[in-house]
């Protein structure tokens, strides 16, 4: 089949969710999201993943891979506990960051079973997604059996090609990324049908280095000449791990089939919660083997992670996680090259006061090498204002309206800082439920007391007095929302 007719898939009008950012040339920190809800201990050491927005998801992640596409059937995708408008809106918001947004096909769990004729369907079901949701790309995560069944193999790759060659037409570049466990790679392994089938059509592959316990590679060079199996278990040798198993990818070396270095993105576990094994325990690990491998010249695209929510998780006595992964190694992707330091992120985003058709909101100062010389207002991905103050009012807003804020710092060399974390937030106008008033901080809250926070219903689960960081939406130990996902 070498054409396929998508006059039947409608079109969004364009707005931000259609930009499809470009990720060619640049280094990438991808992390994936979970499509839904944590429960109390879902961690390989009974930790609790973060329920997030993507509009949480710190900026560092300039590549995010919803999980998951999956299904009987030609598998497909539903976000658990937003409105599609709303999905695509947060999609849009990333990317006018230039942020991509990918949905991934698979997963441990997934069946995922293709035949012969699926690809028209299937096709048209990943441009439906596109369409209706922002996705920029599509990230295969097969895992197990679903890698090789019935004619997956062969019908993906096709139905992916004609994905991209349609959106080519437009002049977007539609995205596609692997996600293979790393004992998959080898020259006889079952990804290397993917890997041929997708030539000159995928943009990155970024190998699983965890949950492979005793898999690893011989290493001739090691242990002084004798050679040693190097086992991605091995903590001891973890630095020479991630060095050699990614130098065999680059090169094509070591019983490895060959991934060129500039495609090549290493996929490390957030934490010790995230992955049975593979967690780097000595961050300068990594450091070392990066470096190690930019001398070999084999300068590789960047790193990724399962995942951005066990990045903000807690482990099993509640202590955060406090985006360990992200704090770690996002300067390994985003190094500045000797350039000027850019400011810190500005902290602590807040909204004190909506009405009908403005918001003022204040966030806490930016530290720098370098005096701050002023704040830029963000609404949903656009400077809206800027100040040298800690707050500053955006007017001039429809009423009963979604909107998402975040706020960035600019030194007095024009260095501008990452942006802080975001906030949503509805103007008022809508028809006001006096059963759920709009949350403040510093309320007394008591069980089953409701209240509306970024356009959503909540009930209180325990009582107790909200600060800034125990929004509804953030402390799923507090609220829970309603079935009712929007009003007004």
């Amino acid at each position: 089949m070498n054409k396929i007719d998508f006059a039947l898939v409608k079109n969004q009008s364009a707005d931000a969710a259609s930009l499809m950012p470009s990720i060619a040339g640049k280094k990438i920190l991808m992390g994936f999201w979970h499509n839904w809800a944590a429960g109390p201990s879902d961690g390989y050491q009974q930790g609790q993943f973060a329920n997030l927005n993507l509009l949480d998801v710190p900026k560092e992640y300039n590549v995010v891979a919803v999980a998951f596409m999956k299904g009987s059937g030609i598998p497909t995708f539903k976000p658990y506990q937003l409105s599609d408008a709303e999905f695509r809106r947060q999609v849009g918001v990333l990317n006018s960051q230039g942020r991509a947004v990918l949905i991934s096909l698979g997963g441990a769990d997934a069946h995922i079973e293709l035949y012969k004729g699926n690809e028209q369907p299937l096709a048209n079901e990943i441009i439906r997604l596109v369409e209706t949701y922002g996705f920029d790309g599509l990230d295969i995560d097969l895992e197990q059996s679903a890698i090789d069944f019935a004619d997956n193999k062969s019908v993906l790759p096709a139905a992916l090609r004609l994905v991209k060659d349609h959106y080519a037409g437009q002049g977007k570049h539609f995205i596609i990324s692997m996600a293979p466990e790393f004992p998959y790679l080898t020259s006889n392994g079952k990804y290397v049908a993917y890997l041929q089938a997708l030539e000159g059509y995928y943009d990155f592959v970024a190998p699983q280095y965890y949950n492979q316990g005793g898999d690893g590679l011989w290493v001739q060079e090691a242990n002084g000449g004798q050679g040693a199996w190097i086992a991605q278990n091995n903590d001891e040798m973890k630095e020479d791990f991630l060095f050699y198993l990614t130098d065999s990818l680059a090169s094509g070396t070591r019983g490895y089939t060959r991934i060129a270095a500039d495609k090549l993105v290493m996929g490390l576990p957030s934490n010790v919660d995230a992955a049975a094994t593979g967690y780097v325990i000595d961050p300068t690990a990594l450091g070392n083997a990066f470096a190690r491998l930019q001398s070999a010249g084999h300068a590789v695209k960047g790193l990724m992670t399962w995942s951005v929510n066990w990045d903000a998780g807690v482990n099993r006595q509640g202590v955060h996680y406090n985006w360990e992964f992200s704090k770690r190694y996002a300067s390994l992707i985003h190094g500045d090259s000797g350039e000027p330091e850019r400011p810190g992120a500005p902290g602590s985003l807040l909204v004190l006061e909506t009405t009908r058709s403005s918001v003022r909101l204040s966030w806490s100062a930016s530290t720098g090498v370098r005096p701050v010389e002023f704040y830029t207002l963000y609404r949903d991905g656009d400077a809206v204002g800027q100040t040298a103050s800690l707050a500053l009012e955006d007017k001039g807003l429809s009423a009963d309206t979604q909107y998402s804020y975040f706020v960035t710092a600019t030194d007095t060399q024009g260095r501008e800082s990452l942006p802080g974390r975001s906030v949503g937030v509805r103007t008022a106008g809508g028809v006001v439920d006096p059963s759920f008033p709009e949350w403040r901080a510093d309320q007394r809250y008591r069980r089953e007391d409701g209240v509306s926070y970024e356009g959503n219903r909540y009930l209180c689960l325990q009582e107790h007095t909200a600060n800034p960081s125990w929004t509804p939406s953030a402390a799923f130990t507090l609220w829970s929302k309603v079935l009712l996902e929007r009003h007004g």
